[in-house]
């Protein structure tokens, strides 16, 4: 039985995923925000599914405090870990600076979950073959990296910040895949579809109206994370970006190696680690 470890499924694509997957019996560890809508989840999935083997987890991740917490968290109630789904985002209309320093849609689209995923490495190594998956946007080709935005803009705009952290996580996701070839963890991306969830809220109730009708459902929306959590990790091979279940192109920084490659020594440094992998 796989351990399935999901952030972000208090809602949208995240609970479907986390339902459909505790229906067909794995254990899941569920890493959220918000406690009390983590212990709804939790009833909710005890009462549809039958299946307890759930537990939860607290995890802010606009906070690398939090994230830091949560994975040490994780390393003392698990000994493995088959798949970390990294499905948690956000949209944010204005800017905001989080309390270590960063813009927040980079920090939490990006930079937090590369922290947290690099800190549960040691269980997924124990796990092998076992595999990573990031859940990004197809926004991610309209992104440009400005290394002098990470910490601020001079004048922000909601969806070029958005566009730029989806970017940022495509080429941390497929630089890990590239640094983890070897140790049998497959790591890759996907694009949901435009689903309509809370990401939408902050969209003027005009704009919510039209774009609600046209998204869509989160049920389908889940359909490819569902598809490679229960894929073989040994079947897919790692540093790929799905879209409806089948491989698709990337930004091309994507597969500019010196691109990623500056990237991650740039977050490693915001982090105070190593670029190496132990």
């Amino acid at each position: 039985m796989k351990t399935i470890l999901i952030t972000g499924t208090t809602n949208g694509i995240g609970k479907v995923t986390a339902m459909e997957l505790a229906a067909r019996g794995y254990r899941l560890l569920l890493a959220n925000r918000d406690r009390e809508k983590s212990e709804a989840l939790k009833a909710e999935i005890d009462q549809q599914t039958g299946n307890q083997n759930i537990e939860l987890f607290d995890l802010d991740l606009s906070s690398l405090a939090s994230v830091n917490s949560c994975a040490d968290a994780v390393k003392q109630r698990c000994d493995s870990l088959d798949v970390l789904l990294n499905n948690a985002g956000l949209m944010c209309h204005d800017e905001v600076i989080t309390a270590d320093g960063f813009e927040l849609q980079f920090a939490v689209n990006a930079l937090a979950q590369f922290d947290f995923t690099l800190e549960l490495l040691p269980l997924l190594e124990a796990a092998t073959p076992s595999q990573v998956i990031f859940v990004t946007s197809m926004m991610h080709k309209f992104g440009k990296l400005d290394y002098d935005t990470f910490k601020g803009w001079e004048k922000y705009n909601g969806g070029a910040s958005y566009n730029q952290s989806k970017l940022a996580m495509m080429l941390l996701a497929h630089e890990l895949a590239e640094r983890l070839a070897d140790r049998k963890i497959s790591v890759n991306t996907l694009h949901p579809g435009a689903v309509n969830t809370g990401i939408l809220d902050g969209y003027s109730k005009l704009a919510q109206f039209f774009l609600r009708r046209i998204f869509i459902a989160p049920e389908k929306g889940a359909r490819t994370s569902l598809f490679l959590v229960e894929s073989e990790p040994t079947e897919l091979p790692g540093g790929k970006y799905y879209v409806g279940k089948k491989e698709s192109a990337t930004h091309k920084l994507v597969d500019d190696a010196a691109a990623r490659a500056q990237l991650w020594d740039t977050c490693c440094q915001f982090l105070g680690r190593d670029a190496a992998l132990a």
